[in-house]
C-alpha cells in the first residue's frame, strides 16, 4: 500500500474509534442501561431508581415456567421449574450428593401428601456466569416421568428476595444497596402477602360475595383452583362446564375433573378493611378441586378455599416482595419501554 493508503486507513481507523467511543459514552450514560448488557447475551441488567434489575429469561417446557440455571459456574445448566406453590425446594437425586445430611420431609399436595427421609443439599445457582440465588436448601426427589424438569425451585429459594413474576417470558431480581422499595408498583397496587406453610397467600372477595378468602398465587399450577365444598355456604357461585383435565401432582398421581369456567372472575384484593382493588377477567378456568384438606378452611386466617394458578397470573405482573411481606400487582400493559 502507498503512502497515500497508509494515510487514508489510519484516517478511517481513527474516525472508527471515535464514533465507538462516542456511541459506547451514550449508552453507558443513559439511566437504564448497563454495559454488560452487550456481553450477558439474553441476561438483561436495567439500572432504575435505587437499584438495578436483573431479568432472567424463563422457557416454556410442557408449558411450564422453567429457568435454567447451574449448580456452579461453567457447569452444565440443568431445568428448574419455577413453583410458588413449593415451600421448600427439590433437586434429581442424581445431583445430590450420597453422603449428604438428610432430613425428615412432610408435604401436602393436591391428592397426596409424603413424609420421608430425604438428602440434603445447599447450593448457590448461576447463570450466564452470574448467581442470582444462593445458598438455596434442596431436598432430594425422584420426579415422575411427566414431570420433565431436574429441580423445582420453591419459595425458599426466594425469601428474603425481591422478584417480579412475568409469566411465561421472564423473572426478574430487584437489588437494591439502599433498600429502596422495587418501582413499577403503586401504593394502590400493593398488598398484604401472607405466608401459609411458605406458600405466597393473599385475602381477596370475590363480588358479590362478602367473606373474606385465602388464595395461594403458584406457578406451578396450569389452572387455577377453587374448592366448592368449602365455599358452598357462601354466595353461589355460577359458572359453565367445560372439558375434561388431568393434572399430575408432586407424588407423580393424577387428577381428573371437568374444568369450571367462572364468567367474569372479578376479585378484589384486600389492603385492608376498609380498602382494595378488583382485577376482572372475562373468565377463568378453575379446577374443582384437589386442595389439601389439611390447607382448606372457609375462614381466610385458618386456610384457604382456593389457588390463582398461571392462567390468571399470566395476564398480570407478580410483585413478591418478601422483605417488606407485600403482593405487587399490574397489568402488562404497566410494562416499562425499556422493557
Amino acid at each position: 500500500m502507498n503512502s497515500f493508503g497508509n494515510r487514508t486507513f489510519k484516517k478511517r481507523d481513527i474516525l472508527t474509534r471515535l464514533i465507538f467511543t462516542v456511541v459506547l459514552s451514550f449508552l453507558t450514560s443513559c439511566s437504564t442501561f448497563d454495559f454488560r448488557n452487550l456481553f450477558s447475551g439474553y441476561i438483561r441488567y436495567e439500572k432504575d431508581a435505587g437499584g438495578i434489575w436483573i431479568r432472567l429469561p424463563l422457557k416454556e417446557v410442557d408449558h411450564l415456567p422453567i429457568i435454567y440455571l447451574s449448580l456452579e459456574k461453567e457447569r452444565e445448566p440443568l431445568r428448574f421449574l419455577i413453583d410458588t406453590g413449593a415451600f421448600v425446594s427439590f433437586l434429581a437425586e442424581d445431583h445430590v450428593p450420597e453422603n449428604s445430611p438428610k432430613r425428615v420431609l412432610s408435604a401436602s399436595f393436591p391428592g397426596g401428601s409424603v413424609q420421608s427421609v430425604r438428602r440434603t443439599i445447599r447450593s448457590d445457582l448461576f447463570i450466564g456466569g452470574i448467581r442470582p440465588f444462593e445458598s438455596v436448601e434442596f431436598f432430594s426427589h425422584v420426579f415422575p416421568k411427566e414431570l420433565r424438569v431436574d429441580g423445582i425451585l420453591g419459595m425458599n429459594a426466594f425469601l428474603g428476595s425481591v422478584i417480579v413474576l412475568d409469566l411465561p417470558e421472564k423473572i426478574s431480581i430487584w437489588r437494591s444497596s439502599t433498600s429502596s422499595p422495587a418501582p413499577g408498583f403503586l401504593e394502590e397496587n400493593l398488598f398484604p402477602l401472607y405466608l401459609k406453610s411458605g406458600q405466597p397467600s393473599a385475602v381477596l372477595l370475590r363480588p358479590p360475595g362478602v367473606r373474606k378468602e385465602s388464595w395461594i398465587l403458584d406457578t406451578g399450577a396450569e389452572y387455577s383452583v377453587l374448592d366448592w365444598d368449602t365455599i358452598k355456604s357462601d354466595h353461589s357461585t355460577e359458572y359453565v362446564e367445560g372439558k375434561e383435565a388431568t393434572v399430575f401432582n408432586f407424588g407423580g398421581g393424577r387428577l381428573k375433573a371437568k374444568i369450571r369456567t367462572l364468567r367474569p372472575f372479578c376479585p378484589v384484593f384486600v389492603r385492608n378493611d376498609s380498602e382494595g382493588i378488583g382485577f376482572c377477567r372475562p373468565e377463568l378456568e378453575v379446577f374443582p378441586g384437589g386442595i389439601p384438606p389439611d390447607a382448606l378452611h372457609s375462614d381466610h386466617r385458618r386456610g384457604i378455599v382456593g389457588i390463582l394458578g398461571r392462567n390468571w397470573m399470566e395476564n398480570y405482573r407478580i410483585l413478591l416482595d418478601t422483605k417488606r411481606s407485600l403482593i405487587g400487582i399490574v397489568g402488562k400493559e404497566s410494562v416499562p419501554e425499556n422493557e
